[in-house]
């Protein structure tokens, strides 16, 4: 905003750069302020063209601390690090102790509950993950997993906001550019479901477009909001595209992963178990009475 103080004056209206404007409306300069503190800006708009910068200028860098993951070079680019491979090694170390202690609670427990009854027995989430890190994304293959490569694959999707069916039809174009029996996924509901099966994906709520109701449970088939009346559809007669959405991630996948090994279980429990906290001093939420 002081760069644009120095380009336009005050009761000028500029496009705002924000998350969810993207440089395609026009508003005043104090409401383009609220917005980019409440929704940040675009990540991709790095040259200012719309705001006065010269398109030739070097793009502006961002503070220390926005970028996880990445690191400044000598030659001054910002690389990604590539730690993922130490990462996988360790995670796959705890699986293999996970899974030896589930083969032994089988054996004790011979399949059967409490009551003597057998139980319909889900594949654990270990056993899920250690197969998916086997799968190469071509036959030769060292250098990437199929799965750092899709995951790596939809992450560019968010950043730069790509369309569902251009993505898919970039993974078609990748899966006739690759060998011969490459495991990538061939759309994007293929690679979403990946995601899902490790306990990664999300359920999409539809929401009242006043945020009166989740159309879910007793509302699920209801195609009018029970409290304002409003229809759930942008347009009913055609396509039944939601008004809005909400992505609600499940808490128990994610406590399975995290509760995987004895070990992950006292590395998450480090402010019960390990923590060392400072009298008159709150350095975590559950120094707090609440």
């Amino acid at each position: 905003m002081s760069f644009i103080e120095g380009k336009f004056s005050e009761n000028v209206e500029i496009l705002c750069p924000c998350g969810r404007c993207l440089n395609q409306k026009y508003l005043c300069q104090p409401v383009v302020k609220k917005h980019i503190l409440i929704n940040g800006m675009d990540s991709t708009y790095t040259r200012w063209i719309y705001h006065g910068e010269n398109i030739g200028v070097e793009a502006f860098q961002h503070p220390v601390g926005l970028h996880d993951g990445l690191h400044d070079s000598s030659d001054g680019c910002r690389h990604e690090e590539d730690d993922s491979a130490d990462r996988l090694e360790g995670l796959i170390g705890d699986l293999h102790t996970a899974a030896e202690q589930e083969g032994q609670d089988g054996e004790n427990q011979n399949g059967e509950d409490q009551d003597g009854d057998v139980e319909p027995h889900e594949e654990p989430f270990f056993k899920i993950v250690m197969k998916e890190a086997k799968r190469q994304l071509y036959p030769g293959c060292t250098k990437i997993l199929r799965f750092s490569f899709v995951v790596k694959l939809l992450h560019m999707k968010s950043l730069y906001r790509i369309s569902n069916s251009a993505f898919t039809t970039i993974l078609k174009l990748l899966s006739e550019a690759f060998p011969d029996c490459n495991t990538l996924p061939k759309s994007y509901n293929e690679a979403k479901n990946l995601l899902k099966e490790l306990g990664l994906g999300y359920e999409s709520i539809h929401v009242c477009y006043n945020n009166c109701v989740l159309f879910r449970k007793g509302y699920a088939k209801h195609d009018n909001c029970p409290v304002c009346g409003l229809s759930r559809w942008k347009d009913p007669e055609r396509k039944k595209i939601p008004q809005k959405v909400l992505r609600h991630f499940p808490l128990a996948p994610r406590l399975k992963r995290m509760f995987t090994t004895k070990e992950a279980s006292e590395n998450v429990q480090w402010h019960k178990l390990k923590r060392q906290p400072s009298e008159k001093e709150m350095s975590h939420p559950v120094d707090g009475e609440a």
